[in-house]
């Protein structure tokens, strides 16, 4: 009778584990690729607030435009985040000192960094496992793998090119970031991985130097403004970009953000370049 007693209490208290695991979670999210890839995983049902953008929209707009607000990406309102209980607040690496504050309060933080195409794959599996989508985010980490593997040997391959900021000095993305993984993976040839440091600094001099067959000027939502970017540096028209109308503005969220939809992105890409 104490075996069956014992084995009876056991089995409940698995019972109650295995629902508590399986229950949606409260999470608050301040990175909006995480965002996204909750979305894209199917658990927004366990989206109970997330952070602001000043500059770009989080997909699917229609749907985050209506999440409560908890402060911007870089300055997220702590006591907000209190008040809501959450399981777990998915941060990000701008917003400063996030995690220590929450900490105080007892609250889980979990901070996902996207250096590379294979750190999206982990954070979708981090996320699948979390709300119990995993599943899914194989799927959706195969379609990503698909889409990329379609451009492979592709026309692009060996042409030269370089992502910058625009703005003043120049700054470029190595393959050390996540644009120049995706370069790399569409087998473009980045001149910034010849460049010490992550997000090297690189002059006119050498852009000229290098000759890049592409140059993508990186901004806000709209993306940077390259007719600007040749008008401030002009000696750049001579490049084989600017002789062939290869000197592009592109939106930050294209190829900065870690998000599940970047297959989406790298299909965008792939159209500029082609054009």
């Amino acid at each position: 009778m104490k075996k069956i007693v014992a084995f009876l209490l056991t089995l409940s208290c698995f019972l109650a584990a295995s629902a508590s695991a399986q229950a949606p979670k409260k999470l608050v999210v301040l990175d909006p690729s995480i965002v996204e890839m909750i979305y894209m995983l199917g658990a927004d049902d366990q989206l109970v607030a997330i952070s602001s953008l000043q500059f770009s929209k989080i997909w699917p707009e229609e749907k985050t435009a209506k999440l409560k607000s908890v402060g911007t990406y870089t300055k997220p309102n702590i006591e907000q985040i209190v008040e809501l209980k959450p399981d777990l607040v998915v941060t990000s690496f701008h917003s400063a000192n996030v995690n220590e504050s929450l900490a105080k309060f007892n609250l889980k933080t979990l901070t996902l960094k996207a250096d590379s195409v294979d750190d999206i794959y982990k954070n979708i599996e981090e996320i699948g496992k979390i709300t119990g989508k995993e599943q899914k985010a194989a799927e959706v980490i195969e379609g990503i793998k698909t889409k990329f593997a379609s451009f492979k040997s592709s026309g692009l391959k060996g042409k030269k090119i370089l992502a910058v900021f625009s703005s003043t000095p120049l700054t470029g993305f190595s393959k050390k970031t996540l644009p120049g993984d995706i370069f790399n993976k569409l087998e473009l040839k980045n001149i910034a991985d010849d460049v010490e440091g992550s997000t090297p600094i690189v002059s006119t001099e050498f852009i000229l130097s290098q000759n890049p067959d592409f140059i993508l000027v990186i901004g806000g939502m709209g993306g940077g403004n390259s007719e600007n970017f040749l008008k401030q540096n002009p000696v750049l028209k001579k490049t084989t970009a600017a002789k062939n109308d290869k000197v592009l503005s592109v939106p930050s969220s294209l190829l900065l953000r870690g998000t599940p939809r970047i297959g989406e992105a790298v299909d965008k890409i792939y159209e500029l370049l082609s054009k």
